[in-house]
């Protein structure tokens, strides 16, 4: 490693913070493009204050999409009324239930439908992803009948690999600490970024609602802002180990 041991220690509280905050922030994006929300959770997500949380990046960082993301979801809740769940509910299952297309396209949230040449379900990132998940221990709960290819579980993924890289943090396993962040910056740049875009824009020309229009403009900001970060990690525990 490039670094000294002690500069190492010395950032280790550090860096277990940024994992506690990736794997929550990776478990709320999971969560918004599973399935339409209850009341009860928008009225937790109203809470949150994504506002405050946009005027806070705005001026510490210059990536658009999270910022203006956060502010759309934030600003899409504010208003809320007793038709508020179903009006949410309806523009999820329109856009991410493959109901509505755009120029012959849906934004259904699987890689297979934006990788693969027939731009269907059940193709071969969707075996990659599966074979992944084989390999790390991690399988989807009982009762899912969806593929491993969904957003919301690469996205879920994600977090627990954010939490696995905290324990070892935690626990001064300094050599399976840089492991895990190498396969997150890997799994984020081979599984997620190489159809996020493609994705958020599909997604962005049929949803209607404000709310779920800052859920994927957070997706792609948050997601292109993590990737810098696992890298510029790399960088600087990996690359010289």
């Amino acid at each position: 490693m490039p670094q000294s041991d002690y500069a190492y220690e010395t950032e280790v509280p550090l860096l277990i913070e940024v994992m506690d905050s990736r794997s929550a922030f990776y478990r709320l994006l999971a969560r918004l493009l599973l399935k339409p929300l209850d009341t009860e959770e928008i009225d937790q997500l109203t809470k949150a204050d994504f506002v405050s949380q946009s005027k806070a990046l705005k001026d510490a960082d210059d990536n658009a999409n999270l910022v203006e993301g956060l502010n759309d979801m934030g600003r899409g809740l504010r208003r809320q009324h007793t038709g508020t769940r179903t009006i949410l509910a309806t523009d999820y299952t329109m856009c991410f239930d493959g109901i509505t297309q755009i120029e012959g396209k849906t934004a259904s949230p699987y890689a297979s439908v934006f990788l693969s040449k027939e731009g269907i379900l059940y193709q071969e990132p969707r075996n990659s992803v599966y074979l992944e998940f084989l390999q790390s221990g991690v399988h989807l709960k009982s009762g899912i009948d969806l593929p491993e290819d969904h957003i919301a579980f690469e996205l879920e993924y994600m977090a627990i690999i954010a939490e696995r890289c905290k324990e070892a943090l935690s626990d001064n396993r300094q050599d399976e600490a840089i492991q895990l962040i190498e396969q997150s910056c890997l799994f984020l740049e081979k599984h997620i970024l190489s159809w996020i875009p493609q994705f958020a824009d599909v997604a962005l020309a049929i949803l209607k609602t404000r709310f779920y229009q800052g859920v994927i403009k957070t997706l792609l900001g948050y997601t292109q802002f993590d990737f810098a970060t696992l890298s510029a990690m790399k960088g600087v525990y990996c690359e010289n180990e």
